[in-house]
């Protein structure tokens, strides 16, 4: 597999633009190096290529989400509404198969539908000191 395949890292920034291309951050660091060289003939053509090359990736940006929702691929379809909208899964898993903590938590959260006043002093068993120790509390 390490014959096959290249290991490459990429860098991702959070306020870095979906459309930001290595074209446009090299017309970028060419438009920077001009303004301190100071020529303003070269500054003004670096800003013009510039401001077409940015035009130009956010063209090509806006094609290739476009054509994730006119293909029927319904996986690119999502990942490009998770792409608009930053939207990051989270990898939360429930615990691993422990069945007393749900009961636990069950007996816990009974309590408060309690109908009649005599059952509400009634405490489960497994938590009721617990629960004594912040009634204790307040």
């Amino acid at each position: 597999m390490d014959n096959v395949t290249v290991d490459k890292r990429i860098r991702v920034y959070p306020n870095q633009k979906p459309w930001m291309t290595k074209e446009v951050q090299s017309l970028l660091r060419i438009r920077n190096t001009t303004f301190r060289f100071g020529d303003g003939e070269q500054y003004s053509a670096a800003k013009a290529n510039l401001k077409r090359g940015i035009r130009k990736a956010k063209t090509a940006f806006k094609k290739k989400i476009e054509d994730h929702f006119t293909s029927n691929n319904m996986r690119q379809v999502w990942q490009g509404v998770q792409h608009i909208t930053s939207y990051r899964p989270s990898n939360l898993t429930a615990a691993d198969g422990d069945d007393s903590l749900a009961e636990e938590l069950n007996l816990f959260f009974a309590r408060f539908e309690v109908k009649s006043p005599e059952a509400a002093t009634s405490h489960p068993p497994a938590l009721s000191s617990h629960i004594l120790t912040v009634e204790e509390h307040e």
